[in-house]
């Protein structure tokens, strides 16, 4: 049991986005050679050069063939897409670096977001953190499940946009969305809350981080608390959208007028009065209507010891 548990430790798969915004190959394997291949860690890597290319598949085989740390490298969509595998394996682990543009995982359980850090962290393996997932239909997903302006706003940019601006791809398209002060009308089907309302922004987060800066969801919002966060935004004006933005750099985003926050302990059924898209880290995966049902300690992450993250902050 032992040597089988210090083999499987000794093997790591890296599932690779090279079409990720940040994404240099050629710096990934030059440190993971200098940091885990001479501390005699073997190293094997499936690299998504296009599209069609399946990462999920990638992680699928690696898990049959005996690995047990899979390294997602690349954004939000390649973590998922990797991490949503690796829950159905006992005893295998996910790593991460995060090499997209908001890296929202990677921030809610203080990960380096410099490549040699994060290297590093895997070499150290300090400590596994267990973080829930969200599950819609048949896949999990483990940052943001939303309807309304910012999923409206991020299916119009596209991923050239992406790769060459980062974050500010998003930026036109939010400002032109504020303009036109729009809103619609949700029910809302939990256990905690049945209603109808308007709203410009219905979210569910398991991560507080927002991916802009020091923007967040508030500090309550955690990825290992076995709850999920229900996000309202109801500010419609750029006034609102301002007083909301201050209000959250000052870590007081639950003190405004134009957004509230509920708790939700298993699960929500969120309906739209039109066919707006549902967005899920990073990824359109539907329309108008979504489940979304609470996994407790979906997956295993490699993470920072608990003294480090207090260093660090």
């Amino acid at each position: 049991m032992g040597e089988e548990t210090s083999r499987n430790r000794d093997r790591v798969f890296f599932v690779v986005n090279n079409r990720s915004g940040n994404a240099n190959e050629g710096l990934l394997r030059e440190l993971v050679d200098q940091k885990l291949v001479r501390r005699g860690i073997e190293c094997h890597y499936f690299v998504r050069e296009q599209k069609g290319q399946s990462r999920r598949k990638a992680t699928r085989k690696a898990l049959k063939e005996g690995f047990r740390t899979i390294v997602a490298v690349g954004g939000d969509g390649t973590v998922t897409k990797v991490a949503d595998e690796v829950q159905h394996v006992d005893g295998a682990i996910l790593g991460i670096l995060p090499l997209g543009s908001a890296n929202l995982l990677a921030r809610g359980i203080d990960l380096p977001l410099d490549l040699e850090s994060a290297v590093e962290l895997l070499a150290e393996r300090p400590r596994i953190r267990r973080v829930d997932g969200m599950k819609v239909g048949t896949k999990t997903y483990f940052s943001h499940i939303s309807m309304g302006i910012y999923s409206d706003i991020t299916s119009q940019e596209s991923k050239e946009q992406k790769q060459r601006l980062g974050k500010l791809a998003y930026l036109w398209p939010l400002f032109s969305e504020v303009r036109r002060q729009r809103s619609w009308k949700f029910t809302l089907d939990a256990p905690e809350i049945q209603k109808q309302l308007r709203a410009s922004l219905v979210m569910v987060a398991n991560v507080g981080d927002t991916g802009f800066r020091d923007v967040t969801w508030g500090a309550g919002v955690r990825p290992d608390d076995g709850r999920l966060d229900l996000c309202l935004i109801k500010g419609r004006s750029l006034g609102a959208y301002a007083g909301l933005f201050w209000k959250s750099l000052r870590g007081k985003i639950k003190d405004s007028p134009h957004a509230a926050f509920r708790k939700l302990e298993t699960e929500i059924t969120i309906k739209a009065d039109t066919n707006l898209p549902v967005r899920a880290d990073g990824s359109l995966i539907g329309e108008r209507e979504v489940h979304i049902r609470l996994i407790k300690d979906a997956v295993g992450i490699i993470a920072p010891a608990k003294d480090e993250i207090k260093q660090a902050s």
